[in-house]
């Protein structure tokens, strides 16, 4: 409803005005926050507010340590909400267990819900600055336009975490209503809701079994449930994305790609190329290439230590868990492992699965995923031991056939159909081409029908937690 609108409202005030819309935008991506907790509304202004200023004082300084100072303000502000409100609990805890304290003063540790889409959103005017000292870019000196940039409701929750030399410029031009854009934004909106409701959502089903209960399934079942886990994830954060896309396409904009099909990667190396592109791409140019370059270029230790560290932080940027830091660093021990020479051709790990046949990169990418996601989805590291120990005992005692039934073949369907459409960003793009009208509203309709008919909203995004 919310969706409907704003999206007439916005066309009908026309695109000779685009600052009335950015305005309409503005008041509506303000709204959609607020819906869910009116109280957070003022820490998004906040930071907003704060990063514009900050990006208007590093243009105007030119002496370094200003400059400096001014980074650093915008930065702390930023990594310090994201403490308070996701790590502080976390780290306050886990420093009472290091020391086996027990406190005795009369208060709570720091228990709010976590702003949703915090992490997105710091990162994101986290760039800005940077991008802005650096001199990548030039601030804007129109506040409306960042305070959109930052706030955009399609993007806001959960990504694609946008660059400012990317999304800010859109809020600065004449946007005209596109009907091509209009109809393939929808299209990806039905995709994505496809892949979140009637895959994700039926995945999740089964997974949740086995996690809550992992004593009574067998070692086969455990290793299936985690493998429909890492299906479950995809289908659920890249059906939100496809929504997203499709949504800003609807207003006239374009956000940025997030999957590449990242199963059908060779190494897991390529799946981070492939796989929530723009954290991946965030990490690399704002944490990993400054280690290096301030560490030194030819120092091999430095660089791994740098390679480990970033990816502990990317587990970390998921969540305030143990489970999330040894998601990252067991994937940052695969990506260095991947790049150390092996032959004396003095060839790479990464060079050689590029080379062999695909079922065993591709074999070799899921036993490492499945691991990963092991980690990602347990809820402490005593239930990953757990079910890494209930997998190695190698019983076949306990439900197997039961587990998710004919609900597979919803996650066959999709990956055949992302396979047979890699090409495309995403399979019913510019259907057109290759279908009458006929079929192809029957194939929008069944489509309709299937996420109508077998719709169960209980669960939430998964990355909106994050």
């Amino acid at each position: 409803m919310f969706l409907v609108v704003t999206f007439f409202t916005y066309w009908a005030i026309g695109s000779h005005r685009p600052k009335a819309q950015n305005l309409f935008l503005l008041v509506g991506s303000y709204f959609f926050y607020a819906v869910w907790d009116w109280r957070f509304l003022g820490l998004l202004i906040g930071s907003s507010l704060i990063d514009y200023l900050a990006g208007l004082l590093l243009d105007r300084f030119q002496v370094k340590s200003k400059r400096l100072l001014t980074l650093w303000t915008s930065i702390f502000w930023n990594l310090g909400i994201l403490f308070t409100f996701k790590y502080f609990n976390f780290f306050v805890s886990s420093f009472e267990n290091l020391f086996h304290l027990e406190s005795t003063a009369p208060y709570n540790f720091w228990n709010v819900a976590i702003p949703v889409g915090l992490s997105f959103y710091t990162f994101q005017t986290m760039s800005y600055t940077i991008d802005v000292y650096r001199k990548n870019i030039k601030p804007t000196h129109n506040l409306l336009n960042f305070l959109c940039f930052v706030s955009f409701f399609p993007q806001l929750v959960a990504g694609p975490i946008e660059r400012a030399k990317h999304l800010l410029p859109q809020f600065q031009k004449i946007r005209s209503f596109n009907p091509v854009q209009a109809k393939e934004g929808l299209r990806q909106i039905l995709w994505g809701l496809f892949k979140k409701i009637i895959v994700a959502e039926k995945l999740g089903i089964a997974v949740q079994l086995v996690f809550e209960n992992p004593a009574q399934y067998n070692s086969v079942t455990t290793v299936f449930a985690i493998v429909l886990f890492c299906f479950q994830v995809y289908c659920d954060f890249s059906g939100y994305t496809d929504i997203a896309i499709g949504t800003a396409k609807l207003f006239g904009f374009q956000l940025s790609k997030n999957f590449n099909l990242p199963y059908l990667a060779k190494s897991i190396s390529e799946l981070w190329q492939r796989c929530h592109i723009t954290l991946t791409r965030w990490f690399t140019d704002y944490v990993y290439i400054p280690w290096v370059k301030s560490t030194g270029r030819k120092s091999a230790g430095m660089r791994s230590l740098g390679l480990v560290m970033t990816m502990a932080l990317v587990g970390l940027w998921h969540g305030a868990q143990w489970t999330f830091i040894a998601f990252g660093v067991f994937n940052g021990f695969i990506l260095l492992l991947e790049r150390i020479p092996i032959f004396k051709s003095r060839a790479t790990l990464q060079q050689v699965l590029q080379k062999v046949p695909r079922v065993f990169s591709l074999f070799y990418v899921f036993l490492m995923f499945t691991i990963s996601g092991l980690l990602f989805r347990s809820q402490n590291m005593t239930q990953a031991m757990v079910l890494l120990k209930r997998i190695f005992t190698f019983s076949m005692d306990g439900a197997l056939t039961t587990l998710i039934g004919w609900k597979l073949g919803y996650l066959c369907f999709m990956i055949l159909a992302e396979m047979l459409f890699q090409n495309k960003a995403f399979p019913l793009q510019k259907l057109e081409e290759w279908m009458p009208k006929p079929l192809r509203w029957a194939v929008y309709y069944i489509l309709i029908f299937i996420i109508v008919r077998y719709a169960e909203p209980k669960e939430a995004f998964i990355y909106f937690q994050f």
